[in-house]
């Protein structure tokens, strides 16, 4: 069953141009004009430098670096530098973390909002981890998924998962919008899996690393590492609780009242999950969650979080699994350089992958990603629903600027190519789906890379880089935004797209 992704729009405000490059165009115009004046005048060297300021504006505004306009560069350099001026580029958790109550998560950046509420399931037993950010008034959750092979599947079964899935995304692009859902995240993250006890067991407590029967059992483990590893997937939600002030309010206007009305919600997606065809594990309890975001931050401490569910509790008996959730924080984390992120015992860096494929690819386009990589990574896709009313707005909105491009273009008789003829197919497909029933998503790929050197991690990266390739995408490391690309692309929070503006979608 192939299926094709629309390509990224190039639109701008006039012929595919931004009123940051018109302005910058229309300065260098200016700087013309006065360097001609100058030169008549015959003050040599300031018409000199006046051309120099020219041509500086008109390459500045017309130029391209990685895939963004140099105009959007300026903000991202701007509050980079900003931000190491002040000395936020790092941070120290741990002993010398600002906060230290049992609610509060001593996370870096805007993450430190984040503040435990407490919600118990409709068992009165089950404990479920509960997000909430203060200032951006949200409440995050995270449901533990398990998927199925759907490689080895037949055609049929295939079809009927992506069927499933399509309706799950109706579903939570639909009804679950007005009942307060803004976003949505899938994480997939491969870890180590540290179930392997004769390679731990030989790191850890073999004595004699001089014989050959060492080397030879460190050549057989090191060889087979690499397949040892397990994949967990989360699917992340983001609800609103200012769209439910109603409901709380008279609920009692509470943290209780809070937790209340968002399990409401997290009970209704569960189901719908499982109606899709896809297993559950349930809602995150605080310490399960704690135990995901503390073991990206650290990877060393995956296997003692791993191995801890087996040690029992001697005054309860009952496994301590998971990590105490104020813990979940880094202790010291840092931006390094323009493209790496250093958190406890790693180095990170975070991939946007700028344009998916856009020759027809099968539903499993993304396996090499991840059977083929050996590294650790974390891959995950964000998606924010789109209201009906402000999704119909945005299309017609889009089909109008390029219908006046078109008329533009006409006159002026200007070449149309075939991208631009692509992206206006792909807007008169989006308003068939949207007038057939289904609902659009603002969504970006993220991909962060972890490895404990730089060099290794420049080497995983370039790997990963490679395999996207081949799956026809473009993938694009973000520069000065590490800190926070990894907030969005290896924890599961279902953060990293701008919030909507206007009638843009």
């Amino acid at each position: 069953m192939p299926f094709q992704f629309p390509p990224r729009s190039t639109r701008g405000a006039v012929l595919g141009f931004a009123w940051s490059q018109i302005a910058l165009v229309m300065a260098g115009v200016i700087a013309a004009v006065v360097a001609l004046n100058l030169f008549i005048a015959g003050q040599r060297a300031a018409a000199i430098a006046a051309i120099g300021g020219c041509l500086l504006l008109i390459t500045l505004g017309l130029l391209r670096f990685k895939g963004r306009r140099v105009t959007e560069w300026f903000p991202v350099v701007v509050a980079a530098l900003l931000q190491r001026g002040a000395g936020q580029s790092e941070y120290r958790g741990g002993p010398y973390a600002p906060n230290g109550v049992e609610r509060w998560m001593d996370l870096p950046g805007a993450m430190a909002g984040y503040v435990w509420l407490p919600a118990t399931a409709a068992d009165g037993t089950t404990r479920i981890g509960l997000l909430h950010h203060r200032r951006e008034r949200t409440v995050t959750a995270a449901l533990a998924c398990y998927g199925a092979n759907l490689i080895l599947a037949d055609r049929d079964m295939q079809t009927q998962r992506l069927t499933d899935w399509a309706q799950l995304l109706n579903i939570l692009g639909g009804d679950y919008v007005e009942a307060g859902l803004i976003r949505w995240s899938v994480t997939s993250r491969a870890v180590p899996d540290t179930g392997n006890a004769a390679q731990r067991f030989l790191v850890n407590r073999a004595v004699d690393t001089g014989s050959p029967a060492y080397r030879s059992l460190a050549q057989l483990t090191a060889a087979a590492a690499p397949a040892a590893q397990r994949h967990e997937i989360y699917l992340t939600v983001v609800v609103d609780i200012a769209r439910l002030s109603g409901e709380i309010a008279r609920a009692g206007g509470t943290d209780v009242a809070i937790a209340t009305i968002v399990l409401d919600r997290l009970t209704g997606i569960e189901a719908a999950v499982s109606e899709a065809g896809v297993t559950t594990g349930g809602w995150l309890s605080p310490r399960a969650y704690a135990a995901v975001i503390r073991t990206q931050f650290d990877p060393d401490d995956q296997e003692v979080v791993d191995l801890r569910a087996t040690t029992p509790d001697t005054e309860t008996g009952a496994a301590a699994a998971g990590v105490e959730p104020r813990l979940a924080g880094p202790v010291a984390a840092r931006t390094l350089g323009w493209n790496t992120y250093q958190h406890d015992s790693a180095f990170s860096r975070t991939l946007w992958v700028a344009q998916m494929p856009r020759q027809p690819v099968t539903a499993t386009w993304l396996t090499p990603l991840y059977m083929r990589a050996t590294t650790r990574r974390t891959v995950t896709l964000v998606a924010q629903p789109v209201a009906a009313a402000l999704a119909q707005l945005a299309t017609r909105r889009e089909k109008v600027s390029r219908a006046g491009d078109e008329v533009t273009k006409r006159k002026l008789r200007l070449v149309r190519t075939a991208r631009e003829e692509d992206e206006a197919r792909a807007v008169e497909q989006t308003d068939r789906e949207q007038a057939a029933g289904h609902a659009r998503h603002r969504y970006a790929l993220l991909v962060t890379v972890t490895a404990r050197t730089v060099t290794d991690l420049d080497r995983d990266v370039r790997a990963v880089k490679r395999i996207l390739s081949r799956a026809g995408c473009e993938a694009i490391t973000l520069t000065g935004e590490q800190d926070q690309a990894f907030a969005a692309g290896a924890l599961p929070l279902a953060r990293g797209l701008k919030p909507v503006r206007g009638w843009s979608a």
